[in-house]
């Protein structure tokens, strides 16, 4: 599969199938939980389209879903924005919050590469972030600015459905997307089209 180079979209234009896997297929893949959740996705899609954040739509989506608890997986770095967020949660949900740098385990107990070799730098734990969030039976859990790697096993050990509603970009202001909507930074990481200078 290489969608992301697709000339025609005919799935989106024309619900054209490009794969071997059948209407049945699909339908057997959504039950449960994933039918509750894909529903709860379309309904917050159709309803507020193009008129809320991410922020107030995961919110909607938590109302839809029936959540009363939500858990908040964030870096350090974005400690403040942490808070709001967790402030704007608490009018609708019970909200926890856990820090990346839980424990406070220093980086050379697991030979981790640092970023100041001669500091005592603490490093991230994602995998207890996502412990002590299922240990508060969390229903749901959005994570804000965790590292690349380190949302990745959040995500991996987190037994409640996640959403990313900050990803991590220290250069772009946590805008991943700057990269490819400038050109200066398209030029730069050479994937600059052919028609532009």
């Amino acid at each position: 599969m290489k969608c992301a180079k697709c000339k025609h979209r005919k799935c989106y234009l024309e619900g054209q199938n490009c794969t071997k896997n059948s209407l049945e297929d699909v339908k057997e893949a959504y039950t449960g939980e994933q039918l509750a959740i894909m529903k709860a996705a379309a309904c917050t899609e159709a309803r507020f389209y193009n008129n809320l954040t991410r922020l107030e739509e995961t919110v909607e989506f938590c109302k839809l879903m029936g959540y009363k608890k939500i858990g908040i997986a964030f870096c350090i770095g974005l400690n403040q924005e942490a808070k709001l967020i967790e402030e704007y949660f608490s009018k609708s949900f019970e909200v926890y919050s856990v820090c990346c740098k839980v424990c406070g385990i220093a980086k050379s107990n697991l030979e981790l590469e640092q970023i100041k070799p001669d500091a005592a730098e603490t490093m991230c734990n994602p995998i207890m972030q996502a412990r002590i969030l299922k240990d508060k039976e969390v229903e749901f859990c959005v994570t804000v600015g965790l590292c690349v790697g380190h949302d990745a096993l959040f995500t991996g050990a987190c037994t409640a459905p996640t959403s990313c509603l900050v990803a991590k970009d220290r250069v772009l202001a946590h805008n991943p997307l700057g990269a490819v909507y400038s050109r200066y930074w398209r030029r730069k990481l050479g994937i600059n089209p052919s028609d532009q200078v």
